[in-house]
């Protein structure tokens, strides 16, 4: 029964979405015609061709009643260019429209008493959705959906198909930033074992211990510890080892220039291997020759098989030690250049490379170098090393263009990188490494100008009156879906109270679908109807409006 006390008959109609009820009154109900000043709410509709069919076949033989409605659904029927000529009968249209509609594949929709498919022509981005939605859920097939998940519809099935898919592309981004954060610095930048000759000076304790040695770096925090080392002549003491730790120790492992080089110095030249970078008596620096260490000459334990092999840094020391090393040592180029350039001294740099040939540019400068036994390296190359500070420290193009073929060219690096290398340019600095750093702090800055800006506009160094309340109108537009009752009503309450006047303040309750929320024991559109006050046994009559869509799913049905 109606609130007219009439008997009505309830029309169930669903389209390719969600259905919604209509109540027809067949006697003469409550049914008022779209006008502007009609009230509206946005739902879920059907096709207006079929409400049109089912309409008239529940208003057959209603008289008047009937003849009034034909007409109102007539002029909607105008207003969306649908000529009644053009709707065929529920059943044949259902038939031609089985392989159509909003399924996504998923099938035909089963059909109750009155569910049918619309024909919808399907556009090319959903066809681009449905097949990327198919494409991420492919591995779950509609059976387990249907069996395990409850989903028995193929709509159903394939919303949450969609939903899926979604939740995909939010991992996907999700993914992305992070790459960008996290990733791509170590992209651009992959991560170096590397320390700086200041790193490893700091590096001289009991529990942390690190020495350098022609480039590379070693751990020897518990190779200090044994009491193995040496012999009974020259024993390896903790306490002697410990003068390693936190230096550059390539003044104690000297290797002979003919084993270094033996394309450039013949036997002839150094019969003994007596030769060695740097040359005693060409510099008064101490340091190059570390005598507060252990030298690891030949001559310096004649009792040690070992040491007689003159290739002893590279037959037994490097094998050992591989186990403790660590990484590289790197130089930052500024202080490079200022070895360069302030302080005169041969600091090199070739494709990265460090080199210090200020042993050997002493060395054949130096007084006691008779019949240039000294100059092992090419003259060209000895010409670009010793430039009076012209240029930078960085000679990667006089090297790349020396006139020399590649065999001179590899035995002259072969030495060099043997005797003189200390190490690479440190790169952590650039750009490239410090790229997403940089990134990183615009992003940051841009957000705390947002926020400094949205300050200062929000700053009132004078009070200022109060502007009065504008005299218009005020639409307060509430959707709800599945809250309960204590949430819907404390937001009705708190919009009451703004300080706008009552009879120009507009509350606009909008309750999208016949949903029971999660913990309700009612719908969401009879809570609402509670809270207001709502008479618990009346059903608002359905209202025809005209939606934002194409076609006949212009018209739709709200209460």
């Amino acid at each position: 029964m109606n609130n007219n006390g009439r008997k009505s008959q309830y029309l169930q109609l669903d389209g390719s979405q969600s259905g919604s009820a209509v109540n027809m009154d067949a006697s003469g109900g409550q049914h008022e015609p779209l006008s502007p000043n009609s009230n509206a709410a946005f739902t879920r509709g059907v096709g207006f061709e079929d409400q049109y069919t089912a309409a008239n076949a529940a208003a057959a033989g209603a008289g008047a009643e009937a003849g009034r409605r034909n007409t109102m659904f007539g002029t909607l029927k105008e207003a969306m260019g649908v000529k009644p000529s053009n709707i065929e009968p529920l059943d044949m249209r259902t038939k031609a429209r089985q392989s159509m509609g909003g399924t996504g594949g998923e099938g035909n929709v089963e059909k109750g008493t009155h569910e049918h498919i619309e024909a919808v022509e399907i556009t090319g981005s959903r066809k681009l959705w449905v097949a990327f939605t198919w494409f991420t859920t492919f591995w779950l097939p509609s059976p387990v959906l249907s069996m395990c998940g409850r989903m028995k519809r193929p709509d159903v099935r394939m919303a949450w198909r969609e939903k899926f898919a979604i939740c995909v592309i939010i991992v996907f981004m999700w993914a992305l930033l992070l790459f960008v954060i996290i990733g791509l610095g170590l992209i651009l930048c992959p991560r170096q074992y590397v320390w700086t000759q200041d790193d490893i000076s700091n590096l001289n304790t009991p529990k942390k211990s690190y020495m350098s040695v022609r480039g590379n770096v070693y751990d020897i925090t518990d190779f200090i510890k044994q009491t193995t080392h040496g012999n009974s002549a020259n024993p390896g003491r903790p306490d002697l080892l410990e003068t390693y730790s936190g230096y550059d120790t390539n003044s104690s492992f000297p290797i002979p220039v003919r084993v270094a080089c033996p394309d450039l110095l013949s036997e002839k030249d150094d019969p003994n291997y007596l030769i060695y970078f740097p040359v005693r008596g060409a510099t008064d620096d101490p340091e190059a020759f570390g005598d507060n260490r252990f030298k690891h000459y030949r001559i310096s334990d004649p009792n040690s098989d070992e040491l007689k092999d003159y290739d002893f840094y590279r037959k037994y020391f490097l094998p050992n030690m591989e186990k403790f090393k660590k990484g590289g040592v790197v130089w930052k180029m500024d202080w490079i250049e200022s070895m360069y350039k302030d302080n005169s001294l041969f600091w090199r740099v070739i494709d990265k490379e460090v080199f210090n040939f200020q042993p050997y540019i002493q060395a054949i400068k130096y007084r006691g170098n008779i019949n240039n036994k000294y100059n092992i390296l090419d003259e060209r190359f000895e010409k670009i090393l010793d430039q009076s500070g012209y240029g930078t420290a960085d000679i990667t193009q006089d090297w790349q263009g020396l006139n020399w073929d590649a065999q001179t060219r590899q035995r002259n690096y072969d030495c060099m990188k043997t005797l003189f290398y200390v190490g690479k340019v440190d790169s952590r600095e650039s750009v490239r490494c410090l790229f997403t750093n940089y990134m990183l702090v615009a992003f940051a800055c841009v957000l705390m100008l947002v926020v400094l800006v949205k300050f200062l506009t929000a700053l009132q160094f004078a009070k200022k009156p109060r502007p009065a309340l504008p005299d218009r109108f005020v639409v307060c537009q509430v959707p709800c879906y599945t809250e309960d009752e204590e949430s819907i009503a404390k937001t009705i309450n708190s919009l009451t109270t703004l300080e706008y006047t009552d009879n120009q303040k507009l509350i606009f309750i909008i309750c999208d679908g016949n949903i029971v929320g999660s913990g309700n024991e009612k719908s969401t559109p009879r809570i609402v109807l509670d809270i207001l006050g709502v008479d618990p046994e009346y059903d608002p009559p359905g209202r025809d409006y005209l939606a934002i869509a194409e076609g006949s799913r212009r018209h739709n049905i709200g209460k």
